[in-house]
């Protein structure tokens, strides 16, 4: 077994881990375009450096045939791999989007680490594990509570961020569909990628004067939900800038 030789086999077994975290993370937990949304592309490129890169590369400058310490080498590498690999998939499941909510005039990307487990026990639910659940709100009655929700959402918790005030989405249909906005704005708001927009669409067989659309905040980027004009049901998520 040659150094250039080990090098490769770590390398080989390092990117197939890192191919099956990325389709877990690009498909399952942070379903497109959520991934960019949210940033979770740059911590998972400092991941797959980490995973990828170190690893084989100290390998590179230890491994040597016949070496007494070569186990305890390899063995100490393996370790600083698993607890960075640990700490990055950590880190990305605890941001990944559990609730998408319609607040009525907008939706909200509700990560994980952002709803309280005192709100999930009030709530008696558990975070969604294998993908955001889309959800409308349910606004309290009592005057109080809203006013608490309201200084809340100044601070960056809204509606969304308490799953006991959580409702189908479908309930909201009617209120989502008189406060959206057609799609001419959007294309005012992405200047020069009309041609973009319209493919977006088409991809998924509909023509601008079908759909309208409302804003979708989320941490790194917002983006549009593209909503059917006649029956109120999500289209999708544009990567496209829904407000100036």
């Amino acid at each position: 077994m040659t150094r250039i030789r080990a090098a490769l086999i770590h390398l080989a077994v390092c990117l197939l881990v890192a191919l099956v975290l990325l389709a877990l993370f690009r498909f399952v937990w942070y379903p497109a375009p959520l991934f960019q949304a949210l940033g979770g592309q740059d911590i998972f490129l400092l991941l797959l450096g980490v995973d990828v890169a170190l690893g084989p590369l100290l390998t590179l400058i230890v491994f040597k045939q016949g070496k007494k310490s070569l186990k305890f080498d390899l063995t100490v590498i393996a370790l600083i791999q698993i607890v960075a690999l640990g700490y990055g998939v950590h880190t990305l499941l605890a941001g990944r989007p559990v609730y998408v909510v319609a607040l009525g005039h907008r939706f909200d990307v509700v990560q994980a680490y952002e709803v309280e487990r005192d709100e999930l026990r009030t709530a008696k639910q558990t975070l969604p594990l294998w993908g955001p659940t889309w959800v409308g709100i349910n606004r309290p009655v009592d005057a109080k509570e809203r006013e608490r929700v309201m200084f809340s959402a100044l601070g960056g918790a809204d509606y969304g961020h308490f799953p006991k005030y959580h409702a189908p989405l479908a309930s909201m249909k009617e209120e989502i569909l008189q406060r959206s906005r057609p799609m001419f704005e959007l294309r005012q708001f992405n200047s020069g990628m009309e041609v973009a927009i319209r493919m977006w669409l088409q991809e998924r067989g509909y023509k601008e004067d079908e759909v309208v659309f409302q804003g979708l905040k989320a941490r790194s980027e917002d983006m549009a939900v593209v909503i059917d004009k006649k029956t109120g049901d999500v289209v999708g998520i544009a990567p496209f800038k829904p407000w100036e």
